[in-house]
């Protein structure tokens, strides 16, 4: 089924994205699966390309599976359903090179859009102020990170189609869709860091907008970014992850794959990994 436009024109979401689509060479949109990030890429993409834009996609589970090979897997295994913590330092290693040549290889009328849970190091580097080619381009006006913001009321409705969705799938991304208790050990996750930072006088266990919104602008404080408020139901006409996009989708190839794991295989010990990454959100 072709993708089509679904959000009211006279939204704030539909003004966003226009404008997005028409000015900006790269758009990630962070945040925590179960905030409607995958309905609202597809509906970014499909804006994007009616305005002449080639749209190419950057994802973290597709980015993911190329390092989940059977080899690396055996010495970096996946534990209840947790990606190793050296897979997810090597995906975001690789793919600040991997924005940074795509750029170089396409024209201005190509825009990427990202997806970025930045959750527990899930290409968190992308955010982070590093001394390398890539930071110039991370850092320009150009490239604007978007923190989906739903009410309470519009998590909890995504929330229940995502428990149907997975029961009944319409599309195979969505029978590995994060469950909804995953969904809301992910929140509490947030909420606890929320705290650390002192940007909460508490632990909310129920989803909280405010906090949630000032947790992801505390970890986008060295990028430019934009918070969008979602407050309205978008039912999609068919699966949020049918989309037909008219440039590509990066993924590392093998020899990138074992270049990345060789160069964190030799800068850090197993200790020192799992302790950068369980550090990922302090800047």
């Amino acid at each position: 089924m072709k993708s089509e436009i679904i959000l009211p024109t006279n939204s704030n979401i539909y003004t966003a994205f226009q404008k997005l689509a028409a000015e900006q060479r790269m758009v990630f949109l962070a945040g925590l699966p179960g905030t409607g990030k995958s309905l609202l890429i597809q509906q970014l993409a499909v804006i994007a390309q009616q305005a002449g834009r080639t749209v190419h996609l950057l994802q973290w589970d597709v980015t993911r599976a190329a390092f989940e090979t059977a080899v690396l897997l055996q010495t970096y295994p996946e534990i209840d359903g947790v990606t190793h913590p050296a897979i997810r330092k090597a995906v975001g290693l690789w793919a600040r090179t991997a924005v940074l040549q795509w750029h170089q290889t396409h024209t201005p009328s190509h825009l990427l859009i990202g997806e970025v849970p930045l959750i527990g190091n899930r290409l968190t580097e992308l955010t982070q102020p590093l001394d390398d080619a890539a930071e110039p381009l991370l850092n320009d006006p150009t490239c604007c990170f978007v923190i989906p913001t739903p009410s309470k009321t519009v998590r909890q409705v995504i929330e229940d189609a995502r428990a149907r969705s997975i029961a009944n799938p319409r599309h195979e991304k969505e029978a590995r869709d994060a469950q909804p208790n995953v969904l809301q050990m992910l929140w509490e996750e947030v909420a606890a860091i929320g705290y650390k930072l002192g940007l909460t006088d508490g632990k909310n266990l129920a989803y909280t907008p405010g906090v949630y919104t000032a947790v992801y602008q505390h970890l986008l404080q060295h990028r430019h970014h934009q918070t969008l408020l979602v407050d309205t139901v978008l039912t999609p006409n068919g699966s949020a992850y049918a989309l037909q996009i008219s440039g590509s989708e990066l993924a590392a190839t093998p020899n990138e794959v074992d270049a990345i794991m060789q160069q964190i295989e030799t800068e850090f010990t197993g200790n020192e990994l799992e302790t950068a990454v369980a550090n990922w959100y302090k800047l």
